[in-house]
């Protein structure tokens, strides 16, 4: 092949380059529009996913608000029932001071029920306060029973 055969033959070539960069363009162009509709489809799917969790982000606060509300209405009755019974039982405490005092026989279980806080024994119970052995085992026994439900 000759010059002249090298001429055409590249005229020819240089007449199908447009043709070929046409043609590879339009490819190129296709296959990013299909990149980019992946893509997209992607994207949407994880934003379907977000919006499915946030919803139910969403409906578990309504929940844990509602369950937060109910514990902090029974807190509260709860409370004030705590306090009416502090009350019924210092009420109950004072009468039962004022009855021993106005009972004779009181007075000394009152007397010895000091001394058991004090910390006496059964023997001084039975000197101090004139009581049988039995009594003054019950009433120190009793009175240890109380003394650490008052401390609470």
């Amino acid at each position: 092949m000759g010059r002249d055969g090298l001429l055409i033959m590249l005229s020819q070539i240089m007449s199908w380059l447009p043709v070929a960069f046409s043609l590879f363009t339009i490819i190129f162009a296709i296959v990013m529009v299909r990149r980019e509709r992946a893509a997209r489809q992607a994207l949407e799917m994880k934003f379907s996913a977000i919006e499915v969790v946030l919803k139910n982000a969403r409906q578990q606060q309504e929940s844990f608000s509602k369950q937060f509300n109910e514990l902090r209405a029974g807190t509260m009755g709860m409370s004030q029932k705590m306090a009416d019974m502090a009350q019924q039982l210092e009420d109950l405490s004072d009468r039962q001071g004022e009855m021993a005092m106005q009972d004779p026989e009181g007075k000394l279980y009152s007397r010895a029920s000091k001394m058991v806080e004090l910390g006496a024994d059964v023997n001084e119970l039975m000197q101090e306060c004139d009581l049988p052995k039995a009594e003054a085992e019950l009433l120190l026994r009793l009175q240890q029973k109380m003394t650490p439900s008052r401390r609470r």
